[in-house]
């Protein structure tokens, strides 16, 4: 019967043929029998190592900047394409068994378990050039004696076979009947999802709690993490928080991180973000990329430590250095944004494109509006339109909604509309906004005012405004001057000038209520204060006919004024009736009649009247009488 060095060698030679010369090396050494065991495994890893390397830059075109197998193996878009069937799973178990202290018979049994995995490994990474090559399987050593060996930990969300977890279910079931806390926890694992055996949260925490009862660490930080969510049941904090903190103290990353989590978020703990901190620094400092990604933001906002850009970018990079998506994410806002550094669009763009290559769809967002704005990259509007679609096609509604504007700018509308009311039907308020403009435009009022109400239902001002007028004009619902007036007011309470000045007009001419010309002055001068001339003008008014208030000329005079030069046309008549009657402003044939004459080439019929008028008495202006005649018929015109 073959040992598993005999059949490894068969691989060797084609890892020559094929030219990976490195690779058959460290084979070679593997299978060197004359080596003692311990530094075949260690040699195991280095090959494990290279091999990912080497799949690596077959798969992605360009040599990894980041070497540590494990940030390798975390770059989402490299696993879905290779899609591993065995290599986290030989990864942990060369780990579990170079930690291991055995004896010579352990040590022999650990290096023919892991020689067993890398055949299946090595034969699927040659066959990826050559198809043909298959390795003899039936002569592998079968193992006749167990072996009480610390166990692989599963990586569930690895692609392995059926056989595969069927397979390890039995072993995993035998270790852990006889007392195996790794074995216990790893029958968990595939209970809890349904791997080669019946899926049962129920047997899955015997499993569990067995491994945990013996201190296994694993099994302490999945039980907390099942508790934490709600998975065992009903959520238990409480509990949770007891379990990640037995795991952390004993050094395990991962609970540290979630044990963080629970102070920062006050869960089954008093909030503290000291603790937090505490908590993250050290998973932090064991390469755990998503406390070091929490202690940047804690760095960026001052929680639980004091606030420095600098520590947050030095945590963001740590992170992001190691593949994690989120962190590059934030360290290429940081870059964009000048915080902790200076400010560099160019490196903020190639952080935001590793992010966005791993699937993070912000990234996505925001590294398509760089390509837009060309700010760190040239100026492209269709690698943009790309990215924005990646986005949005995984629900970003800015995404959805920033499509929606360039169909838009292209005339496209039946695509503009489709990214408009997808991301409105999501939530996004100018969505809904544009959508009722658009349909308001085509004189669709109903779908307007549905569009319109979405989003002025959930305050979205410019909206609140619009509903406001479709009911005050009876566009696509019965005119309802209440309701108008509820939805401008809405609007009002966010300084909306425009519903402040139409909330006036209603006051003012008590337009489904009783004339409130106090209430009127109120809103205009709001209104007017802010520039608008319609609320100027209207100011004005009430001051020259004493309307609610004291007439009052020269109050009048100082809003008309204002509103005339801004080109209101009723406002400049009345301005020169003012300068002809010397009513709040020197009386001023001149100035009256240049006034007339701005309102008159405007069609208004009366300016048209006493500009003729002006002529024929040649006031403020050379008498005339031909002049005269032409503005008097034209403001007889229909």
């Amino acid at each position: 019967m073959h040992t598993p060095e005999h059949v490894l060698r068969q691989a060797y030679v084609q890892l020559q043929k094929q030219g990976f010369s490195e690779l058959a090396r460290l084979l070679f050494d593997i299978t060197d029998t004359t080596v003692a065991a311990t530094i075949r495994l260690g040699k195991c890893e280095q090959l494990l190592h290279q091999l990912v390397l080497e799949v690596y830059r077959q798969e992605m075109g360009t040599t990894p900047t980041q070497r540590s197998l494990l940030a390798l193996l975390k770059t989402s878009i490299f696993t879905t394409r290779i899609q591993p069937r065995r290599i986290f799973l030989l990864m942990d178990l060369i780990r579990k068994q170079t930690t291991a202290r055995g004896n010579t018979l352990i040590d022999k049994k650990s290096l023919q378990l892991t020689l067993d995995y890398f055949t299946d490994l090595l034969e699927w990474f040659i066959q990826r050039k050559d198809a043909r090559f298959e390795i003899d399987h039936d002569s592998h050593l079968q193992h006749e004696e167990y072996l009480h060996t610390p166990m692989p930990m599963l990586h569930p969300e690895q692609h392995y076979t059926q056989q595969d977890y069927e397979e390890a279910a039995q072993w995993f079931q035998v270790a852990a009947e006889q007392g195996n806390a790794s074995a216990q926890y790893n029958l968990g694992v595939l209970y809890q999802h349904g791997h080669g055996v019946d899926k049962s949260i129920d047997q899955a925490l015997y499993w569990y709690e067995l491994a945990a009862q013996q201190g296994d660490a694993q099994a302490l930080t999945t039980l907390g993490l099942l508790y934490h969510t709600g998975q065992a049941g009903q959520q238990n904090y409480k509990k949770a928080a007891r379990l990640y903190e037995q795991a952390a103290k004993a050094g395990i990353a991962e609970a540290q991180y979630h044990l963080g989590v629970l102070y920062t978020e006050g869960l089954g703990v008093k909030q503290d973000y000291r603790e937090a901190a505490q908590w993250y620094r050290r998973a932090a400092a064991k390469g755990n990329t998503s406390a070091q990604n929490n202690l940047g933001f804690f760095y960026h906002d001052g929680r639980g430590v004091p606030k420095s850009f600098e520590q947050a970018l030095y945590w963001f990079n740590e992170a992001a250095s190691q593949g994690d998506a989120s962190a590059q994410y934030n360290l290429g806002y940081m870059y964009l944004k000048g915080r902790g550094t200076a400010i560099d669009a160019k490196t903020a763009v190639s952080w935001l494109h590793a992010a966005a290559l791993q699937g993070h769809v912000n990234a996505q967002f925001q590294l398509a509006m760089q390509y837009y704005s060309g700010q760190g990259v040239p100026k492209n509007e269709a690698e943009a339109l790309k990215w924005f679609k990646l986005a949005a096609h995984e629900g970003h509604t800015n995404a959805q909604y920033s499509l929606g504007f360039l169909y838009q700018a292209a005339t496209e509308t039946e695509k503009s509309l489709h990214w408009f009311e997808l991301a409105a039907t999501n939530g996004h308020l100018s969505a809904a906004y544009e959508l009722g403009s658009y349909y308001k435009q085509q004189t669709q009022y109903d779908a307007a005012l549905h569009w319109f109400s979405q989003a002025a239902q959930k305050g979205h001002v410019h909206a609140q405004y619009e509903v406001g007028m479709l009911f005050l004009e009876g566009l696509g619902v019965e005119r309802d001057y209440m309701t108008a007036r509820d939805w401008l007011r809405a609007a009002t309470d966010q300084t909306h000038i425009e519903a402040e000045y139409e909330l006036g007009l209603l006051y003012e001419y008590g337009l489904g209520m009783k004339k409130d010309y106090e209430e009127a002055r109120r809103c205009y001068r709001l209104a007017a204060t802010a520039g608008h001339i319609g609320a100027q003008y209207q100011l004005g008014n009430l001051y020259d006919k004493g309307l609610g208030v004291e007439q009052d000329f020269t109050e009048a005079a100082k809003w008309i004024v204002q509103a005339a030069e801004k080109g209101h046309i009723k406002a400049q008549y009345q301005l020169a009736q003012m300068h002809a009657k010397g009513e709040g402003v020197p009386k001023d044939f001149k100035t009256a009649a240049r006034y007339y004459r701005l309102a008159a080439n405007a069609g208004h019929k009366k300016a048209q009247y006493e500009l003729g008028m002006l002529y024929t008495r040649g006031n403020g202006v050379h008498q005339d009488y031909r002049e005269a005649k032409r503005w008097l018929n034209e403001s007889t015109k229909q």
